[in-house]
């Protein structure tokens, strides 16, 4: 899979599927990267921190901390996959921005993607369903809840939409409201069908908008804004050169053939000609999934930055 990616010049959002993609068979730990699983109940958490410069480079992606809940059932609306799934989320919130936040301080949330594409607009749907309290705080403060912080959500858009890059919209919007933290979502590629609507990662590092799909933007990170960024992300799509690689796999396998790497390529290249390999696929299915998705993030999320609050109350104060 790894000559395939390089082939297709394709990206691969999720951290732990760079780890594995990396350690490949032989399971190898990777110098300067740690990983540690907790399972639960209906989840699996993994953790993985990359420790140093040579484990940055290793995995393509920058030092820090990339936390992945998976669970298989996070797709459907089931009350109880869904409690611990906001459960894990809050913990993962709350190790990512340890020591960033106090309970006063104001924080920024931020849904990236295109409202008008459903597989990209988990981070729109996510600032839908999340709570905004900065307006009553300056405006009706006694209509909040005690305890609640001042929070105010933006989906800037896309560029193709608006004219203006994310990183402009959001730079701007930091400089005037100041505050101290950005939690910033977005729709994520995966490498793997099974992972569309059933994982999200974490991590303290920043985000780079359209880096799935190949459309890179400006890093929203702390170099660049001035104020940590938490990303947050769940695979909506999976490029077609890797669906189709994994079928020729599998059929080898079924078979009992022996499967040819550089012909499988060629094979895929032919049959994508058409788009430049740049097809990506998304479920037919993915409309619930986004909805149900955008909810568990926003209450995960809501959570950690509102401790105590009930859940009934948090969606009280959603847009």
């Amino acid at each position: 899979m790894k000559k395939l990616i390089e082939e297709f010049n394709l990206n691969l959002d999720l951290a732990i599927e760079a780890h594995d993609l990396l350690r490949g068979a032989t399971r190898r730990e990777v110098e300067g990267v740690k990983e540690e699983i907790t399972q639960g109940e209906f989840i699996k958490t993994t953790t993985i921190t990359i420790l140093n410069e040579k484990g940055a480079r290793s995995l393509g992606r920058p030092k820090g901390s990339y936390i992945t809940i998976e669970s298989p059932p996070l797709k459907f609306n089931d009350p109880y996959v869904k409690a611990e799934i906001i459960q894990a989320m809050e913990k993962a919130m709350q190790l990512l921005t340890a020591d960033l936040l106090t309970s006063r301080d104001s924080v920024l949330l931020v849904g990236l993607g295109n409202w008008r594409a459903t597989a990209d607009s988990l981070g729109p749907k996510f600032i839908e369903y999340s709570p905004i309290t900065r307006h009553y705080h300056q405006h009706a403060p006694d209509a909040l809840v005690k305890g609640m912080r001042p929070t105010s959500g933006i989906a800037p858009g896309v560029l193709g939409i608006t004219g203006v890059e994310t990183f402009e919209v959001v730079k701007g919007v930091v400089e005037k409201i100041k505050p101290a933290l950005l939690v910033v979502v977005d729709a994520l590629a995966a490498a793997s069908v099974e992972r569309i609507g059933t994982t999200i990662q974490m991590s303290n590092t920043g985000i780079q908008p359209g880096g799935g799909i190949g459309n890179q933007r400006q890093a929203l990170t702390v170099e660049g804004l001035g104020v940590p960024v938490i990303a947050v992300g769940c695979p909506t799509i999976v490029n077609a050169a890797l669906i189709a690689d994994q079928a020729v796999r599998s059929f080898c396998s079924r078979m009992s053939a022996e499967y040819d790497n550089n012909a499988s390529i060629e094979a895929v290249k032919e049959i994508l000609s058409f788009f430049g390999g740049g097809l990506t696929v998304t479920p037919k299915e993915i409309d619930d999934i986004i909805e149900n998705t955008s909810r568990i993030i926003a209450l995960g999320v809501g959570k950690s930055l509102f401790p105590g609050i009930e859940e009934e109350q948090l969606v009280l104060y959603a847009t």
